[in-house]
């Protein structure tokens, strides 16, 4: 099972490394095993709107470079290293849809368009970057006073903060421990630290308070606004915490899943199953 810091340090694949017609594929292929279970060449055909010859030349190539197993007439499997490259794609993706849509008030045509394009050729600075700006939008008591000058104060707090209790909040906030922001506004009562997320609970990524370089290698693991995170075990002083991001099983050490505010949701019904 990967760890977050392994995942970010020491994986073998980053996004934009492959063409961006064979990430699609890797997108495609992932989006159909959670629909359908299996990946069939005829449902990517379908999907990515190209012949079933084409496929097979891109299957050979995702083949040859280990990112899915294929044999002639057989279902296609992502390897290990093709399911975390989807997986880390698939997040962009959905993390930009949301961007574009909820905060830049794209349509929804529009923000799939977009997202489309932009997914693959992101750096991780401008995705952290993002990332960063849309949990100001959302979460900040300030924003709507000197909106772009706040945003711009809370950044500068966020690059020189050197611990995690420093890490991203309001850049308004009072003096240390307090949650009430100095303009008035008050940061929300229903976030909980992931480390305080009991097992078999769920929630969904708010904000990381963490400094900049943890920041960073959260945001490329995925744990971007709106993730939906699930607890599956929580042992803080040993093993710390089992979790399944949208699928994808990670261990985080208590440090990481203590950076990690959440919102509690209810799981959903298929998963009480």
């Amino acid at each position: 099972m990967p760890t977050v810091s392994k995942s970010v340090t020491e994986q073998q694949a980053r996004v934009g490394e492959l063409s961006e017609s064979l990430e699609d594929y890797l997108e495609i292929i992932l989006q159909l095993q959670q629909e359908k279970r299996v990946a069939r060449v005829r449902d990517i055909a379908a999907k990515k709107g190209v012949s079933n010859a084409s496929v097979s030349n891109a299957l050979h190539r995702l083949s040859r470079d280990g990112f899915v197993n294929h044999q002639a007439h057989e279902f296609v499997e992502l390897t290990d290293l093709g399911l975390d490259l989807a997986h880390r794609i698939l997040r962009r993706h959905e993390f930009l849809v949301s961007f574009l849509r909820d905060v830049l008030q794209v349509s929804e045509t529009g923000a799939e368009r977009d997202a489309c394009a932009l997914e693959h050729h992101l750096s991780s600075e401008t995705l952290e970057a993002l990332s960063t700006f849309y949990q100001f939008v959302c979460s900040c008591p300030r924003v709507g006073v000197g909106f772009l000058q706040a945003y711009k104060a809370c950044c500068t707090r966020k690059e020189g903060a050197t611990d995690v209790g420093e890490g991203l909040g309001c850049a308004n906030a009072g003096p240390e421990g307090s949650r009430r922001c100095e303009a008035g506004g008050k940061e929300e009562d229903d976030l909980l630290p992931l480390s305080e997320l009991g097992a078999g609970h769920v929630g969904l990524v708010v904000r990381l308070k963490a400094p900049r370089l943890l920041r960073k290698r959260l945001v490329d693991a995925g744990f971007l606004p709106n993730v939906e995170v699930e607890v599956r075990r929580s042992d803080l002083e040993h093993r710390g915490v089992q979790l399944v991001v949208q699928g994808c099983e990670m261990l985080m050490d208590a440090q990481e899943a203590a950076v990690v505010l959440v919102r509690p949701i209810a799981p959903k019904k298929n998963d009480l199953a």
